[in-house]
C-alpha cells in the first residue's frame, strides 16, 4: 500500500511541478503582454473550462476508479455517456452565451464562450483513458500528457499574445492544452471504445456517480458565483485582478492536494472496509499535506508584494490583498479536500452532495452579506466561510471512521502556527523594503523556511516526523 501510494504521489508531484511550474512561467509572461481586462473576460467565461473539468472528474470516472472490477462494457458505457453529457452541456452553453454576455455587458464574451466551450468535448473524450491509467496506478503517462499539453499550449498562447490576439490568446491556451493532453493519453493508453452501451453498467456506476456529478456541477456554479458577482458589479479589470489572485492561490494549495488525492484514491479504496487502517492512513496524509502546504501559503502571503513587484508590473499590484486573504483559504483547502476524499473512498457520494449543499448555502449567504464591503469584503467572506465549512466537512468523517474535528484540529494547528510565524518573519525581513531584488526575495524565502523548520521542531509537529519515517522506510525497503 505504501509503495503504491508513494510511487503514485511521486509521479503526480513530478507532473505538478512540471505542469504548474510551466503554467506559472507562461502566466507571468501573459500577464506582462495582456491587460487585466483580458484575464477578467476569461474569468467570466471560465465556467466553460470548469464545467469541462466536472466531466473529466465526473462521478462516472471516479466510479470506474473505485470499482473492484471493471468490464469493457463499463468502459464503453462511461465513454459514450460522457460524450452525450458533454454534447448537452455544450448546447446549453452555446445557446446561453449571448445572455451571459448581456449579463456582464461584454459583447465579446458570447463568441469566447461558444468557442471555448469546445473544450467540453475534448475533456469528455479522455475520461475513460484517465480512469484506466489511474486504476493501473500509471501516473507517469498522465504526467507526460499534462506536461506536453501545458508546455505547447503555453508557447502558442504567448505567440498569439505577442502578435496582438489579446484575450483570444488565452482561449488558444485552454483549447490547445486540452487537445494535446487528450491526444497523448489516447496514444499511451491501449483501450479503445467499441459500439456498446449497457443499461446495467450505467445504472450501477451512476448510482455512485450521480451525486458526485451533481456536486461537481453545483461546485462550479458556486465557485463562479464570486466571479459573477464581481464581474457584474465591478469592472473587468478588477475581475481580472481577483481571477489572477485566485489562480496563484489555487496553483499551490489545490493542485498539490489534488496530486496527492489522485494518487492515493485508488490505493485507499482497497481499505474502504477497514476503518482503523483507513483512519490511520488518512491521518498520516493529512499531517504530511499540512506540513508541506502551510509554509508555502504563509510565505506566499508574506512575500506577495515583492513577488508582484519583481515578476509583474504596477497594473497587477491591486491583486496583492486578495491573494494574501486567499492564502488563508488555500492553507485550509487540504482539510476540506481530504475529508471529501474520505467520503468517496467509503462510497458515500450521497454525503458528499449533502455536505456540499450545506457549505455552499453558508458561503453564498456570506457572499451576499459581503457585497456592500466591496471585493476585499467578498474575499474576506471566503476566509470566514472556509473556517465555518470545517464543521460539516468533518462531521461524517467522525461518524464513519472516528476522525473528528478535534482530532483534525490537532493535526493541522501546529503547521498553521509554524507557517504564520515563518510568513511573518519573511515579511519583516523582505516585505518592508522599498526596492527588493530577486536575491533578497530568495533569501527571505530561505529565511522563512528556516523559521518554519525551527518552529516545527519546537512544537514537535507530527507532519515532519511522519514524512521522515516514510522516507526511512523507502530507503530500508520496508513496505
Amino acid at each position: 500500500m505504501n509503495r503504491k501510494i508513494g510511487v503514485g504521489v511521486l509521479w503526480n508531484l513530478v507532473s505538478l511541478f512540471m505542469t504548474r511550474g510551466a503554467s506559472t512561467i507562461f502566466m507571468l509572461f501573459l500577464a506582462r503582454l495582456l491587460a487585466p481586462e483580458a484575464f477578467g473576460l476569461i474569468a467570466m467565461a471560465t465556467v466553460v473550462f470548469e464545467l469541462a473539468n466536472v466531466f473529466v472528474n465526473s462521478g462516472l470516472g471516479i466510479a470506474l476508479i473505485r470499482s473492484e472490477t471493471v468490464t469493457d462494457s463499463d468502459l464503453n458505457t462511461v465513454f459514450f455517456s460522457n460524450l452525450l453529457l458533454s454534447g448537452l452541456a455544450y448546447a446549453v452553453l452555446f445557446a446561453a452565451a449571448p445572455f451571459i454576455a448581456d449579463f456582464y455587458s461584454q459583447a465579446e464574451l458570447s463568441t469566447i464562450i461558444q468557442v471555448m466551450g469546445l473544450v467540453v468535448f475534448i475533456n469528455a473524450a479522455k475520461v475513460v483513458q484517465t480512469a484506466v491509467l489511474s486504476r493501473r496506478m500509471d501516473f507517469k503517462s498522465q504526467m507526460k500528457a499534462n506536461t506536453l499539453g501545458v508546455v505547447f499550449s503555453g508557447f502558442l498562447a504567448i505567440s498569439a499574445a505577442f502578435y496582438g490576439w489579446g484575450v483570444w490568446s488565452l482561449v488558444v491556451q485552454v483549447l490547445s492544452s486540452a487537445l494535446i493532453s487528450a491526444l497523448v493519453l489516447w496514444l499511451v493508453s491501449k483501450w479503445r471504445p467499441a459500439l456498446e452501451f449497457s443499461r446495467e453498467s450505467f445504472s450501477r456506476l451512476f448510482r455512485f456517480g450521480r451525486n458526485l456529478l451533481m456536486e461537481g456541477l453545483l461546485e462550479i456554479l458556486y465557485q463562479n458565483s464570486y466571479v459573477a458577482v464581481i464581474g457584474r458589479l465591478f469592472s473587468a479589470e478588477i475581475t481580472g485582478l481577483f481571477f489572477l489572485a485566485t489562480k496563484i492561490s489555487n496553483l499551490v494549495s489545490q493542485q498539490l492536494t489534488n496530486a496527492v488525492q489522485q494518487a492515493t484514491f485508488p490505493a485507499l479504496s482497497t481499505l474502504q472496509t477497514d476503518n482503523g487502517s483507513l483512519r490511520r492512513k488518512f491521518r498520516q496524509i493529512m499531517q504530511i499535506m499540512m506540513f508541506l502546504i502551510a509554509p508555502v501559503m504563509a510565505l506566499l502571503a508574506g512575500l506577495a508584494t515583492p513577488l508582484f513587484t519583481i515578476f509583474l508590473d504596477e497594473r497587477w499590484v491591486g491583486a496583492v490583498p486578495y491573494l494574501q486573504l486567499l492564502c488563508v483559504v488555500g492553507a485550509l483547502y487540504p482539510v476540506h479536500a481530504l475529508n471529501v476524499n474520505l467520503l468517496n473512498v467509503k462510497g458515500r457520494s450521497d454525503l458528499v452532495l449533502k455536505v456540499g449543499l450545506v457549505k455552499k448555502a453558508v458561503n453564498l449567504a456570506l457572499l451576499f452579506l459581503a457585497i456592500p464591503f466591496g471585493v476585499l469584503g467578498i474575499v474576506a467572506s471566503m476566509v470566514v466561510g472556509s473556517f465555518l465549512s470545517l464543521i460539516p466537512n468533518t462531521y461524517f468523517s467522525a461518524r464513519l471512521v472516528g476522525y473528528s474535528l478535534f482530532d483534525q484540529i490537532k493535526d493541522v494547528i501546529k503547521p498553521l502556527i509554524s507557517g504564520v510565524v515563518a510568513g511573518a518573519g519573511a515579511w519583516f525581513l523582505v516585505g518592508q523594503q522599498g526596492n527588493v531584488e530577486f536575491l533578497e526575495l530568495a533569501g527571505g524565502g530561505v529565511f522563512g523556511i528556516g523559521i518554519y523548520i525551527v518552529a516545527t521542531l519546537l512544537l514537535r509537529g507530527e507532519g515532519l516526523s511522519v514524512l521522515i519515517s516514510e522516507i526511512k522506510k523507502r530507503r530500508l525497503g520496508i513496505l
